[in-house]
């Protein structure tokens, strides 16, 4: 059955929030949380309990994942939480054979094991035409060479979809398979890669040289690795970030009003910047019920889903924007920015990075 969301609510609180200061400081991914995440519902949740989830809705997911960064303010290890369930267990749930479901899911949702999707490369990103890693036909199934960047949870994954080139696949496009790479495989190594923010959730680059898997190892058919793969995945992992982002923006507007009224000794505010406090915390509430009508469109149809990629795009440079405004604030009033305002407003970086990507995105749809 889908995680009780009052259970959510204390893990969030109680275990999450109370060992955030330390973990984050030292760079820890919390394989004890990560287990407990899995013992209580979370990471399998959408995923059919036939396979080891505890089933539920994508609305109920966006609920769980807002209210697990409103209370516990831990954006990094709620984005590995994402990319495992909406990029690696969600494709291996629709695409995946199943022997694959039976092998895999119940070790992803319990927690014994951690997913991740490798698609970005160095110099490409993760356009489809610059994926240089080959899968190359062998006497056993394929070989895999080639390297990987910005993998989240890389370095802690015991299981990674690789896209891969395995052909051509006509007018000079190539072909793109996924394939399913236990990490301990010969030749299969992720080192990490520090990226200053989200400290919580690990990211690596993976180095694949001369990997072999055997035929069973595709996931889908051959050459549906970008089309139902990643583009899939990748609209499932977009919409819970908007969704993750509303929570936390949640917590750090009650923080920054506490703060304000302990310095000021009330919410006394007058003409223009009434008006601005009341829009943007008046925002936040309506991106997270639009951001959750985005993750049932990706859950559901992803199809469905590109047709609202203009909503994206909207929220994406919203919540841009919005960081931008709390950083003004915080600074022009001298507001505390001690513990956790400190650690929120470093992972907002999240938001600006993917700000600009949604740009470019944005550029190509209207201009």
């Amino acid at each position: 059955m889908e995680a009780p969301l009052d259970q959510i609510k204390d893990l969030a609180r109680d275990e999450v929030f109370a060992t955030l200061e330390d973990r984050y400081r030292s760079g820890e991914f919390s394989r004890k949380l990560w287990e407990r995440m899995g013992e209580i519902g979370l990471l399998g949740m959408t995923v059919p309990e036939t396979y080891g989830g505890s089933g539920g809705t994508p609305a109920g997911l966006a609920e769980a994942v807002s209210e697990f960064t409103r209370l516990g303010c831990d954006l990094g290890l709620a984005l590995s939480w994402i990319t495992h369930l909406s990029l690696c267990m969600k494709s291996i749930e629709y695409f995946g054979t199943r022997e694959q479901k039976e092998r895999y899911l119940p070790l992803l949702a319990s927690g014994r094991w951690v997913g991740a999707t490798a698609v970005s490369e160095p110099g490409s990103g993760a356009h489809p035409a610059g994926i240089e890693t080959r899968a190359d036909e062998s006497d056993s199934g394929y070989t895999l060479n080639g390297m990987k960047i910005f993998v989240t949870d890389g370095p802690v994954a015991d299981l990674i979809i690789v896209l891969a080139a395995s052909g051509e696949a006509g007018k000079g496009k190539k072909e793109l398979t996924a394939y399913l790479v236990e990490t301990d495989t010969p030749g299969c190594e992720a080192r990490s890669m520090e990226l200053n923010f989200l400290k919580t959730s690990p990211h690596g680059e993976l180095s694949l040289s001369g990997v072999n898997v055997d035929a069973g190892s595709v996931l889908a058919e051959r050459g549906d690795g970008h089309n139902l793969i990643s583009k899939g995945a990748f609209a499932r992992e977009r919409s819970l970030v908007t969704v993750a982002v509303s929570g936390l923006c949640s917590a750090a507007s009650k923080r920054l009003a506490d703060s304000y009224r302990q310095k000021y000794d009330s919410y006394d505010f007058s003409g223009t910047e009434a008006s601005s406090w009341m829009h943007h915390l008046s925002a936040v509430e309506v991106y997270r019920r639009v951001s959750t009508e985005l993750v049932e469109e990706s859950f559901l149809d992803y199809e469905r889903w590109k047709r609202s990629l203009g909503l994206l795009i909207y929220l994406g440079l919203s919540y841009a924007k919005w960081a931008a405004w709390i950083e003004e604030l915080t600074a022009d009033k001298k507001l505390d920015i001690s513990f956790p305002m400190d650690i929120i407003l470093n992972d907002m970086k999240l938001v600006l990075v993917g700000g600009g990507l949604l740009l470019k995105e944005g550029k190509k749809l209207y201009m």
